[in-house]
This record gives structure tokens, sequence and C-alpha cells, in this order.
């Protein structure tokens, strides 16, 4: 068996052990995307945390100039589309995170207004890519280590992201475990004795917010089967549409 690019095992673990220490989710962000660059070295970072409905709730930028931070966050970030979207499909890989490398020379090709206007302009050579996940494997944070002019990362820096994102992965996931016995926002109303254990997985996803595309997508569903469970949980609890649904559980 060939010889594997070199992991600086130590360095690994005292990084792992200091995103550790943080336990509220942006701060874990922030100290993952500042201080992996003592590991994997790049000139412009970004980390951005979704909800639900993979829309940006908060972001963090180490090294991006205003102009493009803001040209991503309100153009570039909702209108493209495929391999590049934050609504593309991201599946988390045997708890171990997901993390993708794209060379930008080997797609120069392509000329459409995020090529000739946003990545060409920025002097992007290789942006190496890696998202973390709820608890129901939907993309919950990504981040992004870009290197400018011709830079490229080397197998062992991917190497190593590869195996820090496995850990991070749990790290994170641990900060959203729901405390023995914490009471859900429709706990106690009337008819949620009836609920099955599906529509109780569907319902607390409703109540966060989350639009039927990305239940049925969180749960790996189709998207008429999470119309069909939500049109069981109104029937039950005794509503019409998630407006009486909310009105009712704010209410009990």
């Amino acid at each position: 068996m060939g010889k594997g690019p070199s992991i600086p095992w130590e360095e690994c673990s005292e990084y792992l052990l200091a995103c550790g220490s943080e336990h509220e989710p942006y701060r874990f962000c922030r100290k993952v995307v500042e201080q992996i660059r003592d590991l994997v070295p790049y000139d412009q970072a970004l980390c951005l945390m979704l909800d639900g409905n993979r829309k940006i709730v908060r972001k963090h930028f180490v090294g991006f100039p205003e102009r493009w931070s803001q040209m991503y966050l309100n153009y570039y970030s909702k209108s493209v589309t495929d391999d590049f979207s934050l609504t593309s499909d991201a599946f988390e890989i045997e708890g171990r995170g997901y993390v993708d490398l794209i060379d930008w020379h080997d797609i120069d090709w392509i000329h459409d207004d995020f090529m000739d206007n946003y990545i060409k302009p920025r002097g992007l050579s290789q942006s190496l890519s890696f998202t973390l996940f709820d608890l129901k494997g939907a993309p919950a944070t990504i981040f992004c280590l870009d290197r400018l002019n011709d830079n490229v990362f080397t197998a062992r820096e991917v190497e190593v992201i590869r195996l820090l994102t496995a850990h991070l992965s749990n790290l994170y996931k641990n900060l959203f475990v729901r405390p023995t016995g914490q009471v859900r926002m429709w706990d106690g109303a009337a008819g949620a004795g009836d609920l099955t254990p599906r529509e109780r997985e569907v319902l607390d996803l409703l109540c966060q917010g989350i639009k039927p595309v990305y239940i049925a997508r969180e749960l790996h569903i189709s998207l008429g089967t999470a119309n069909k469970h939500i049109a069981h949980i109104y029937r039950k609890l005794g509503v019409d549409n998630k407006q009486e649904l909310l009105v009712k559980l704010l209410g009990k």
C-alpha cells in the first residue's frame, strides 16, 4: 500500500480541542475557520450558517474585501444555480461531513456572469469547501477556503480537511442536541397525542419555520409525502393551515 500524505496529528488534536471548547454555534464556526489557517493556510475564507430553508442567517468572512462579500451575499448566493448554489443538494457522507475541492482553472471555459464577474476578477485559483450538517442531515454551515493567484492546495492539506471535517461534524451536532425532557412547542396541544412518530418529526420542523420542500429533503421523503404528513397533522390538531397551527400552539 502506498504511503499517504503525512498528517500533523498533534496540531490537529490541538485544533479540535480548541474548537470543542466553544459551546455556541456561531463562536464555534468562527473558531473553526479562523484557526484552521494554521493547519491549512488560505488567502480568503468564509463561513455561512444556514437555516432549514437554506437561507443565510449568519456569516463570517476572513480576508474578503467588502465589495466581494456584499456582491456574493446580495446577489450570487441567491442567483447561482447547479453546483455553486446554496440550494444544491449536499449530503453527509457516513457522518464525515462533506468536502469539495474546486479548481477554477479546470472550469474557466464556462462563460457566465458568475465566472466572468466574480470568480475571475477575484483571481481565484482553488476553493476548498466543507459542510457541517445538523442532526437531521441537512446542511447547516458551509465553509470555504480560497487560494488566489495560481496557488493550490496540496494533497496533504486536502486530507487534513477531510480528517478534521469528520470530527468537526460530530462536535457541531452536539451543540444542537435537545436536553432530555425539554418541552417542545407542541407538547400538550389537543390532538398531539394522536400524531405518529414521523408526524412529530414533521411538526418539529414546521415549528422551526422550515418549508415543506426542505422538510422532504431533511427526512429523505418525497414532497408529496411531506405534504400528506402536514395535512394529517392539521387534521389531528384541528387547524386548516400553518398560521392557524402556530396560533393554536402559541396560545395553548
